[in-house]
């Protein structure tokens, strides 16, 4: 594990790594690389720092987890540090020989174990109360859009009291940034409210005020003083692993000389006077030009080294610099004093990490998704904040959930086969951990564990040129209350017909359908016309058509004219406040595009001889998709007009729905 090795991070991720903060706060952008660049080498980081001790990795659910995180965290791990999954590290109970954890858990059945004892607990915030009981050093959490602040406050973060060593050990204190450290990371949001971590960028102006060495200094200067330190540490460490790998040497020179032999440098690759006798192919600093450059005596012996090295020359004052950074204690001293105090928010966007994905690719991006779209997932603009919303009620912290039951993730596992090394001998080990290769690649609705399987279907769907949306959910009780939950909504756009769409939703529903085939259609005039020069059905027909060709039992619904937006705003919002029923419920991994509609639809108010009008602002759907403040297709009302209609649906036609029902659910 002491074997030095050459492994790719962007500049962004290496001013991270080296920065060691206490608290991070990452929000970045699409393809950032959030989980290889920035969690994994963290978590080996933290771990080597408190052999036998053990952290918390928050995420969503199991289906987060299991499915994306933790495949992620191995690969990563495995990636930078050369270490193999089954020797170094595995999942499960430790194998012999390995030393306990300090305080050992009561189950090892989510754990990652470090072959130093040290172990990494994976906590679902989908289950009440996971983190119960546990003492933990440090704390990670990806994906954070989707994990509720205030129920990591109340649950999670009282287990971040950090182990007490039985002998004392140092690195469990204070000393060490890490103990009792946080890592939260998430890309942008779709929507202002839904990831707290924007809020990180206010706290850096925050003054520290413990009577510490930092007393007094904002979590900003702290930042800028560790991305100074970072800075010098990369550019240190790129010079010295460049000159190896070219066969060059660093070299110690005055800052006069330095400048002149730059200078010279400068003169020979522009070709300039004299200069022009070299072949336009040969670099300034080879042997060849070197050589040639003496023969005709255009440079003195004494320079001839120095312009070799010319890259690799460093001042005086350099040296002394490199020299603090490596041996200084009390310099060193100072750094950790700062990374202890350290809260380190940093926003990222897609292009940090272009030398991965390339220039043609943000080219791509910029000219395939909406300026909008592209501004959020690729730039990391924030999106503007709403007017007065049409869902007034709407509180995404209420009326999402994220549910936890995942019988898939306990179906995958297998056993693994791993070595383990003792004195120098490896031996075979056996140990049991989750198919993760598995879960990562299931698309379907395998990993939904809202799903009832006992339950039909209830389906409604939005039909427009640009784009065609359906809501799915499901009718039953949620907190003792009957609630309608909207467990998935899938859209097709850029050309995508209702055709594609009933395709997309058998494809992730067959195994569901295997057990319950029963769909309840909803549907209302606005499905009863054509699609003039494609198809002699109306629309409601295509639809049942489509679905009856997968071979799904379609019920349909004719709910007659659509209601207005009165009565849907009535309707809709009284269940939000718990006053109409059913109540609503969204999944919310499921639904992020739709959830995002809701809470940025607004409210249009129109004045005339006959009183005013109510309703939803549609402007939007009227602009080009190119227009620069065009909202995307997803998040325009398209979608909150499927919903509408299911909750109508379910609500006023469902047959076997009863409207006087009580709080309670009785």
């Amino acid at each position: 594990m002491a074997e030095t090795r050459d492994v790719y991070m962007n500049r962004m991720q290496m001013l991270i790594f080296y920065a060691m903060a206490k608290d991070l706060w990452v929000e970045a952008a699409r393809r950032f690389g959030k989980t290889d660049g920035v969690i994994g080498p963290r978590i080996w980081a933290a771990a080597d720092s408190q052999p036998q001790g053990a952290g918390g990795f928050l995420g969503a659910s199991r289906k987060q987890l299991f499915s994306r995180t933790v495949p992620g965290v191995i690969a990563a791990i495995e990636r930078f540090y050369g270490m193999k999954e089954g020797t170094h590290f595995g999942w499960g109970k430790p194998p012999k020989g390995t030393p306990p954890c300090i305080i050992r858990p009561k189950s090892y059945e989510n754990c990652l174990w470090f072959a130093n004892g040290h172990l990494i607990h994976t906590l679902s915030l989908a289950t009440l109360g996971s983190a119960n009981g546990m003492t933990l050093n440090e704390l990670f959490g990806d994906e954070c859009k989707f994990l509720p602040k205030k129920k990591i406050d109340e649950e999670v973060m009282p287990a971040l009291s950090g182990m007490v060593h039985p002998l004392g050990d140092r690195r469990f204190s204070e000393e060490n940034p890490y103990y009792k450290s946080t890592c939260f990371v998430s890309d942008a949001s779709l929507s202002n409210r839904g990831n707290w971590l924007g809020k990180g960028e206010e706290k850096m102006q925050d003054v520290v005020n413990d009577g510490g060495p930092c007393d007094g200094m904002t979590y900003q200067q702290i930042k800028d003083e560790l991305d100074a330190y970072a800075g010098r540490v990369i550019f240190f460490n790129e010079l010295l692993r460049s000159a190896k790998k070219s066969g060059h040497r660093v070299q110690v020179v005055s800052a006069d000389t330095k400048e002149r032999i730059l200078a010279l440098a400068a003169a020979v690759e522009r070709r300039e006077g004299q200069f022009r006798i070299i072949p336009r192919q040969y670099g300034v600093d080879t042997k060849g030009t070197i050589d040639t450059l003496l023969s005709y005596k255009l440079i003195e012996q004494a320079d001839a080294e120095l312009l070799y090295d010319y890259k690799y020359l460093i001042t005086h004052d350099e040296q002394m610099e490199m020299f603090a950074i490596r041996n200084s204690k009390k310099y060193q001293k100072h750094i950790n004093d700062l990374r202890c105090a350290a809260f380190y928010y940093i926003r990222a966007s897609s292009l940090d990490n272009i030398d991965i994905l390339g220039e043609d690719y943000i080219r791509r991006m910029k000219r395939d998704l909406p300026p909008l779209v592209f501004a959020i997932s690729i730039l990391n603009i924030r999106p503007k904040k709403s007017g007065e919303g049409f869902y007034c009620n709407f509180d995404p912290d209420i009326h999402t959930y994220i549910d936890d039951d995942c019988p898939a993730v306990n179906d995958s596992y297998k056993i693994k086969q791993g070595k383990q090394i003792v004195g120098g001998t490896a031996y075979g080990t056996e140990y049991e951990s989750p198919d993760f290769d598995y879960l990562s690649n299931i698309k379907d609705c395998t990993l939904d564990g809202d799903l009832r399987d006992d339950l039909d279907l209830e389906v409604a769907l939005d039909y427009n040129n640009l784009i065609n949306w359906i809501c799915i959910g499901q009718l039953y009780k949620r907190g003792g209350v009957e609630t309608l939950n909207v467990i998935n909504s899938m859209f097709v756009k850029n050309g995508g017909m209702i055709q594609d769409l009933i395709r997309d939703f058998d494809r992730y529903y067959t195994p569901h359908k295997k057990k319950n085939r029963k769909i309840n259609y909803y549907y209302s005039h606005t499905a009863k016309f054509k699609l003039h020069g494609i198809s002699m059905d109306d629309i409601k027909d295509t639809v049942i058509k489509e679905l009856r060709k997968y071979g799904w039992e379609v019920n349909p619904i004719d709910m007659g004219q659509a209601p207005g937006h009165m009565q849907k705003y009535k309707d809709i919002n009284e269940a939000f406040a718990g006053f109409g029923y059913p109540a609503i419920a969204f999944n919310k991994q499921n639904n992020e595009p739709l959830t995002a509609a809701v809470e940025q639809c607004d409210v249009k108010l129109s004045y005339g001889r006959n009183g005013s009008t109510f309703s939803k602002q549609k402007g939007g759907e009227k602009l080009s998709v190119d227009a620069q403040d065009a909202t995307p297709e997803e998040l325009r009302t398209d979608g909150t007009d499927a919903f509408d209609e299911l909750y109508m649906g379910v609500k006023h036609f469902r047959q076997g729905f009863s409207m006087l029902m009580t709080p309670s659910g009785n």
